[in-house]
């Protein structure tokens, strides 16, 4: 995750580069006719461009370099990434209204022949809003409930295990290997959801991608669990392995 990230910020530092060298880089402006670009205020917008991505990228860069070093986890520096990269969209959209990058007549009315290039951003939006959304919901942390009756696994992908269903719950420190996501979330450092074995078996992921795992089997599912602290885990096992009979 760390390099990803790393990448991620040098990217848009070379990108806000880019887009003050190379104005027409910037949509929608770069697909501006030349009579509606003169109404642009160009050299606002790509100075805006240019700070906007550019201080993303560098705090992208030092979020990857605290956690090459090892003062913030894995975790943390996902959840950064998504809300750095996300929360820049904010600023880069009003600067493409103050500065008139979405083609307005001098009256300050909306060319008509832009309307689909607005729609579009708008869209843009929606998309952008509900992928911060799945991220957010695939870095947050599972939370397992252990009661007389049911064992509930909160977050996404969560459900209510019945203990009456619990057919047997062992330790391992490997897990076999994974052939697919067939309907689940893989963050790096973090797997929910559905998941298939190679050796053909399907199976639902609540886990750190670090050793002990949980296996726990149903009359009808297989489940593997674990948490982010390793003595948590143990002690999840003893209160899962104490409620079979």
């Amino acid at each position: 995750m760390g390099y990803t990230v790393l990448a991620t910020g040098l990217v848009l530092i070379v990108v806000a580069w880019a887009c003050y060298q190379y104005p027409n880089l910037i949509n929608p402006y770069g697909n501006l006719p030349p009579e509606r670009k003169e109404l642009v205020d160009i050299e606002g917008l790509k100075k805006a461009c240019a700070i906007i991505l550019g201080i993303t990228g560098f705090l992208l860069v030092i979020t990857a370099t605290l956690h090459m070093v090892k003062v913030i986890d894995e975790d943390v520096c996902g959840v950064t990434l998504m809300v750095l990269v996300f929360a820049m969209m904010v600023p880069l959209s009003i600067a493409m209204k103050r500065y008139n990058a979405f083609g307005r007549d001098r009256s300050g009315k909306l060319v008509k022949s832009n309307n689909a290039a607005r729609v579009a951003w708008c869209f843009a939006w929606v998309v952008m809003v509900g992928a911060a959304l799945v991220l957010a919901l695939s870095f947050r942390p599972t939370r397992i409930t252990v009661g007389e009756e049911v064992v509930k696994i909160s977050g996404m992908y969560g459900r209510e295990i019945p203990v009456s269903d619990i057919v047997s719950v062992d330790l391992l420190e490997e897990m076999p290997p994974i052939a697919m996501r067939t309907n689940g979330s893989d963050t790096g450092n973090q797997a929910k959801g559905h998941f298939k074995f190679k050796n053909g078996e399907k199976c639902m992921l609540f886990i750190h991608k670090q050793a002990p795992y949980i296996q726990l089997r149903t009359t009808n599912d297989l489940y593997y669990l674990n948490l982010s602290d390793k003595e948590k885990t143990l002690e999840l096992f003893e209160t899962l392995k104490n409620l079979q009979p």
